[in-house]
């Protein structure tokens, strides 16, 4: 009885968020930082012989050709599975944080369904050919708006500075043991607003803006493409302080790309923070929900954690991850 288990891991993104989203690649070429993370989704595979089953602990539902239930996103993933030619067997879906929180879940989730058919039908694939078909297939199957950050985030791994051209993309991975990325880990707190969001709304409107010529989006993106570069120089000059105050002027400026990219609840757990000593403070994703990334001193991170806590019911430090996504056949 074949087994495969799969960890595909969540990303948080320190700078350039937006400027990943076509047709601003393409037109001006665009820039992002980001890690992945210790958190993730985990999908177990195992051929029982018996006609296809699917479960997700996130969504309390299951799936399979004896019952046909409304959720889209579940029969999708079926018929993923089909025309793959898997039509039998049993999947396990579970995730460590709700979907739609900003940290690439959809992205994670969809990579590791691939995966799991690339095993299932032998087939060899490349990091970044895994990340290219995942962007493709979530955008254009599962049809979610999305920037192209997150799957080349996923499927490699690591902190990393990337640059997006078209359909061409440049990476630098950088060293997971320098003490710039270890003085990074230790300082990162992941603050939950309370609730989710889809990020497909704000980036529609993005695009819009973005095919409509408005010169005042176009021109905060290409700030914070700069800004973006000015951090991963500050990465290259060991300069800690200066790409913590840029990580919290790119927030700044990515509140600009749109009506709903905050709100009254998301700024006021900012200002909660940044009043208690956090250096610097950012919303993942879209917008207006989901996790806030706070960079604060280490060696007070426990009191900046437990006073956030007052604000939030889930605050929890994370690790970095230097691998990106894995499985293990058995």
């Amino acid at each position: 009885m074949k087994k495969i288990s799969v960890i595909s891991p969540y990303r948080i993104s320190f700078s350039g968020g937006g400027t990943d989203v076509s047709p601003f690649p393409e037109m001006y070429g665009g820039c992002v930082i980001n890690t992945t993370i210790d958190k993730g989704i985990r999908l177990n595979y195992v051929d029982d012989g018996q006609p296809l089953e699917i479960s997700s602990r996130d969504l309390l539902k299951s799936w399979s050709f004896s019952k046909r239930i409304h959720n889209s996103f579940l029969e999708g993933i079926a018929t993923l599975f089909r025309d793959s030619g898997i039509e039998k067997g049993r999947l396990s879906i579970s995730g460590d944080v709700p979907p739609g929180t900003g940290l690439g879940t959809s992205s994670a989730l969809v990579l590791g369904l691939l995966q799991i058919t690339k095993i299932l039908n032998g087939e060899q694939v490349t990091k970044a050919d895994l990340a290219k078909e995942t962007y493709d297939v979530e955008r254009d199957f599962f049809g979610v708006t999305l920037g192209k950050q997150d799957p080349y985030a996923i499927s490699f791994g690591g902190m990393k500075y990337v640059e997006f051209s078209g359909d061409n993309y440049r990476m630098e991975q950088f060293d997971y043991d320098s003490p710039f990325v270890k003085q990074l880990e230790s300082s990162t707190l992941m603050v939950y607003t309370g609730s989710s969001h889809n990020s497909s709304d704000e980036l529609q409107e993005e695009i819009s803006k973005m095919k409509e010529g408005s010169e005042e989006l176009i021109g905060r993106l290409l700030e914070i493409k700069k800004n973006t570069e000015e951090a991963r120089e500050s990465v290259k000059e060991n300069d800690f302080e200066r790409f913590v105050k840029l990580v919290d002027s790119g927030w700044g400026l990515k509140k600009g790309l749109g009506k709903n990219i905050t709100n009254s609840r998301v700024d006021d757990l900012i200002k909660s923070a940044k009043e208690n000593g956090a250096s610097a403070a950012r919303l993942m994703g879209g917008g207006s929900a989901g996790f806030i990334l706070i960079i604060g001193d280490r060696k007070n991170l426990w009191a900046l954690q437990k006073k956030m806590m007052e604000f939030s019911e889930f605050v929890t430090r994370v690790s970095f991850d230097p691998v990106g996504a894995r499985s293990v056949t058995f």
